[in-house]
């Protein structure tokens, strides 16, 4: 299953895969207190796109629209499709520095695998 949380939220056994998905670095300390094991910079958002919607937080249905777009047209799509696949088998969380709980870059990208796992192949 795939998660969505605050990158400072608590850690819990059930989180799985910690995985930070902005466009920007954490420093090695930030990762090691925040347990963030992997960081998917290649599939955050494109920066410019990211620098708008933290300017205009109201934006959120436009950012999440111009996101998926630029996704569907990624080189990644192979590997989002296997994150996908993965999140039917395991726990993974997704981790964002957003303020709103729900109008994130995290929450944004884990809508576009939940509708990537109807492509998945069946168990």
């Amino acid at each position: 299953m795939i998660h969505v949380k605050h990158f400072m939220d608590t850690v819990e056994a059930d989180d799985g895969q910690r995985i930070w998905v902005e466009p920007i670095g954490l420093t090695h300390d930030l990762r090691g207190w925040c347990c963030v094991q992997r960081m998917l910079l290649n599939v955050a958002p494109p920066r410019q796109l990211w620098e708008w919607f933290n300017s205009n937080p109201e934006g959120y249905e436009f950012f999440r629209g111009k996101y998926h777009e630029w996704l569907s047209r990624s080189p990644y799509m192979p590997a989002l499709q296997e994150l996908a696949y993965a999140g039917l088998h395991e726990n993974l969380t997704l981790l964002h520095q957003g303020d709103h709980p729900e109008h994130n870059s995290a929450m944004a990208l884990h809508d576009f695998l939940i509708e990537l796992e109807a492509y998945c192949p069946p168990e």
